[in-house]
Formats: structure tokens, C-alpha cells, sequence
């Protein structure tokens, strides 16, 4: 029985840390990661990631494919 209660309190702390850190980074309050524990949570927490305005998405160093100078091939003549 002790083994199965500390099995769970592992098994959420793994679930909440790595949560926790992804909607702080995403601006969010990192409480919102206790969501996923409760009916729906799971399908809930994910789609306010989703839908959520990240504060980087936007800036110059967000990366992706379309991230370097504006002008980076020399001009023909």
C-alpha cells in the first residue's frame, strides 16, 4: 500500500515539474499544470498551450525557418 501512495506522489511530481516549467516559459501561471489531474485536464491543458500567445513567438530570436536577415542574398544587376 505505501508503495502504490509513493509510487503516485513520483509519478505526479514527473507530471507537474516538467508542466510547471513549460507554462512559466510560456507565460503562463505554472499552476495551471494541476489541470492535468482533473476530468479533462488532459485534453485542457494542452489547447491553452496551444492557443496561448507566447511572449517570444514573435521577436527576432524566436528561430524557425524564416529567422535570418531580410536581405540575405546580394542583389543582382
Amino acid at each position: 500500500m505505501v508503495v502504490i501512495l509513493l509510487g503516485g506522489i513520483v509519478f505526479a511530481i514527473l507530471c507537474i515539474y516538467p508542466l510547471c516549467r513549460i507554462f512559466a516559459r510560456a507565460g503562463l501561471p505554472p499552476g495551471l499544470a494541476i489541470l492535468v489531474f482533473l476530468p479533462l485536464g488532459g485534453f485542457i491543458a494542452p489547447m491553452v498551450l496551444a492557443f496561448a500567445q507566447w511572449p517570444n513567438a514573435g521577436g527576432p530570436n524566436a528561430g524557425g525557418p524564416n529567422s535570418g536577415p531580410p536581405n540575405a542574398l546580394p542583389p543582382s544587376h
